[in-house]
């Protein structure tokens, strides 16, 4: 693991982003309130690809380029373009999704697969090209829809993923992966960097390209040098279970799946009284309880905390369901 990653990554995120914030101010690049946002004012939008120049900076200096890598770094940069487009002038769904599934299919070609999955109860069950591909595509876009949905609150999508590339980084060091480690640290630098200008009340926002791109890095990282994607799924369980359960909530209520709201988890703690700050760092908190979980778990013991945090989000919200009705019944959520 090679910690010039971080020490690179690091102020070149925070620079970069200084600067974008400057920029979008200078020149009126601003993002205006909106549905699924808590901030009151426009603010600037285009931290992402300092977010990236600073991954890419880290990884190219401290961490060898081999093929996988190189196919990371290009699928980076698909993701960051394809979705600013829909950022500034907006795509459609169909478009979005298929810009999605570009980006996503880069690394494929760059023979980035989940050619296996570890049972539970031992081995690995080894997965046929033509189901490795459709799987892992499915992973890749589902990661960056996942970060995305929780992108609704100050500083939440950028210290999550900060949680998951620093287990991951952690577990690769472990398994004596140190370049896959060092790009770890490299995600972890850059958004550290961006965060002090993110966190509640952000003076400049990723944008879905931002999210999308955390998303992306976390995916594929937990695919190259051996799946680990237990251990992804364990320090990002609420985002994943969330774009599960918000897609059903939206397809019962009559609504379009993709469609903005503000009835995400995340809102729902803030409108039952949760402060921004404290909401943030819950998810930090779950997320990295989660993640030693994952690191000193075995298998079967990993399915058990993945089933504990199932039934954590439902408690949850039930819990929230419960507290949005007054005594008398009546529902006192806004509809």
């Amino acid at each position: 693991m090679n910690w010039l990653a971080l020490a690179i990554a690091l102020p070149v995120g925070f620079a970069g982003t200084w600067l974008a914030r400057w920029i979008g101010h200078r020149f009126g690049w601003l993002d205006a309130p909106g549905p699924g946002r808590i901030h009151s004012r426009a603010v600037p939008g285009a931290g992402r690809p300092a977010s990236l120049g600073a991954f890419r900076l880290g990884t190219i200096i401290a961490g060898p380029l081999d093929t996988p890598t190189i196919g990371l770094l290009v699928g980076a940069i698909a993701v960051v373009a394809i979705t600013l487009v829909d950022d500034l002038r907006g795509l459609s769904p169909r478009d979005k999704f298929l810009g999605q599934l570009v980006a996503a299919a880069i690394p494929v070609a760059f023979g980035v697969r989940i050619d296996g999955i570890s049972n539970p109860f031992g081995g690995i069950i080894f997965l046929a090209l033509a189901v490795a591909i459709p799987f892992t595509l499915f992973w890749i876009i589902g990661m960056m829809n996942a970060m995305n949905f929780v992108d609704g609150v100050d500083g939440l999508a950028g210290g999550v993923a900060v949680v998951a590339a620093a287990v991951l980084a952690v577990l690769s060091v472990r398994l004596g992966q140190y370049a896959i480690a060092t790009m770890g640290l490299a995600v972890v630098g850059a958004v550290l960097g961006f965060l002090p200008f993110n966190f509640h009340r952000a003076s400049i926002i990723m944008g879905d390209s931002g999210a999308h791109l955390l998303g992306y890095l976390v995916a594929v990282l937990a695919i190259i040098g051996g799946a680990k994607i237990a251990t992804a799924l364990l320090v990002l369980g609420i985002p994943v279970l969330e774009v599960a359960w918000t897609i059903l909530r939206r397809l019962r209520a009559g609504g379009k799946f993709h469609a903005r709201d503000t009835d995400h988890l995340h809102h729902r703690l803030l409108k039952a009284g949760l402060s921004p700050r404290k909401l943030v760092l819950a998810y930090y908190a779950v997320g990295a309880v989660f993640g030693v979980v994952a690191l000193y778990f075995q298998r079967l013991e990993k399915l058990y905390a993945l089933g504990a945090l199932v039934l954590l989000m439902i408690a949850t919200l039930y819990w929230l369901a419960r507290s949005d009705r007054s005594p008398t019944g009546e529902d006192r959520s806004g509809g």
